[in-house]
């Protein structure tokens, strides 16, 4: 449901929808607490229900730490396994060597370039589809000359080879592996119903509103950085391409 709103929504615009609805939270809390006072538990509620939200934002920051760790791993694991089957491609004889290295430096291009058109789905699936080529194009090429070489250079390429293609689907399983929209809809719940029991306030007949603000601002800030954190096609913590751009820059 999350990446759905966020395929129809900007995210500024799904942020300020949130912090709206603590701002009607809040209001509704405080215009019951004098319709309906005498709620001596609220205070206590209060507590209760803001821990309970504390500790689901940082078990979602956990996962969605975990999940970012990943993501970057992979693009060091990649890098070294493309670097690793260009050098080993040194062991097979012309024309198979250059054809192998010229398809290998078109590949990370298109990984570079992927990463950066995430956002474009249309685009990101023909840097997929021409990605998927070249891995084919290179098990084609080795398996051509294959059995022409020494077994050590057999079992070495083919590994190189497979590596690179693991590899590359492992990154796409990372990315898709978000947060469970059950734990964001948890949290809204969470959050909405904190915003409830703080504005519920019968002793006074003024509104909050520095507190309400403060309360409203921070959590909605909180829950898109996690949204930030979590989401690798969107916002402005992304998983550095450096490892890639250098092996880039060492290929050509």
């Amino acid at each position: 449901m999350v990446v759905r709103l966020l395929d129809i929504f900007p995210t500024w615009l799904i942020a300020l929808a949130v912090m709206g609805l603590i701002f009607v939270a809040l209001e509704v809390g405080f215009r019951l607490s004098h319709r309906r006072p005498g709620l001596d538990e609220a205070s206590a509620l209060q507590a209760s229900v803001l821990g309970l939200v504390a500790l689901l934002l940082s078990f979602s920051f956990s996962m969605a730490e975990e999940r970012f760790s990943q993501r970057r791993d992979l693009v060091v694991k990649e890098a070294n396994a493309i670097g690793t089957l260009y050098l080993r491609s040194g062991f097979l004889p012309e024309p198979t060597r250059g054809e192998m290295r010229t398809r290998m430096r078109r590949y990370v291009d298109l990984r570079l370039e992927a990463y950066v058109s995430v956002g474009d789905r249309e685009h990101f699936h023909r840097l997929r589809t021409e990605g998927d080529r070249i891995q084919g194009e290179l098990w084609s090429l080795l398996d051509a000359v294959v059995l022409q070489q020494p077994t050590g250079v057999q079992t070495l390429m083919t590994q190189a080879v497979n590596d690179v293609i693991d590899v590359s689907s492992e990154r796409l399983a990372a990315a898709r592996n978000l947060i469970p929209d059950s734990i964001f809809v948890l949290l809204l719940i969470g959050i909405l119903g904190s915003g409830l029991l703080l504005g519920y306030q019968p002793e006074t007949h003024a509104r909050g509103w520095m507190c309400w603000t403060v309360f409203a601002v921070m959590l909605t800030a909180v829950l898109f950085t996690l949204l930030d954190l979590d989401l690798p096609d969107r916002g402005r913590i992304r998983t550095s391409q450096q490892p890639l751009q250098e092996l880039r820059d060492q290929m050509h």
